[in-house]
């Protein structure tokens, strides 16, 4: 089957567009949107393409470098799913000061949920629960790490003192 276009070349027909998959977090219906933006409120108008839970909202809005077409637009929406199901399953990491599980509360005057260690009160908060959860277990990862270099720079320096002294 040939297409014909307005500019009278040939044209084979695209592929039909991808379903998106389902919300990671509520797996409710997603879909492709249009975002429009003025440049500067008078002459251009650019279109780019988001890709939004019609049931809670989650995904990305269309910006400028955003998606320019709907099929790019899905293939990054798979992107993000893939990357917001595997922060989900990732297991939730203990406070590195306490070793205790941080419990998960709501700020009510702004609506950001957050992650707080009931002992000494660390906290990460953020809009989307799947990258407060990401953030607090980047952040567990990084003090733990600087603890296990500081221990081995310790281990070093005491060996060269030790040297030394000999």
């Amino acid at each position: 089957m040939v297409w014909w276009k307005r500019d009278g070349k040939a044209r084979q027909p695209e592929e039909p567009l991808p379903e998106p998959l389902p919300c990671p977090v509520c797996n409710g219906h997603a879909e492709a949107v249009i975002d429009m933006y003025t440049i500067g409120g008078y002459a251009g108008q650019d279109d780019f393409w988001g890709c939004r839970c019609s049931v809670c909202g989650y995904g990305f809005f269309g910006a400028t470098g955003g998606p320019r077409s709907e099929r790019e637009a899905i293939s990054r929406w798979e992107i993000l799913v893939r990357n917001t199901l595997d922060v989900i399953a990732e297991p939730l990491e203990e406070c590195p000061k306490c070793h205790i599980a941080p419990e998960v509360k709501q700020n009510v005057v702004e609506g950001q949920a957050f992650l707080q260690c009931p002992k000494c009160l660390e906290a990460v908060c953020g809009d989307a629960p799947v990258a407060v959860k990401f953030k607090w277990n980047r952040r567990c990862r990084r003090r733990q790490a600087a603890k296990l270099k500081a221990a081995r720079q310790a281990r070093l320096l005491e060996r060269v003192i030790g040297e030394d002294v000999d």
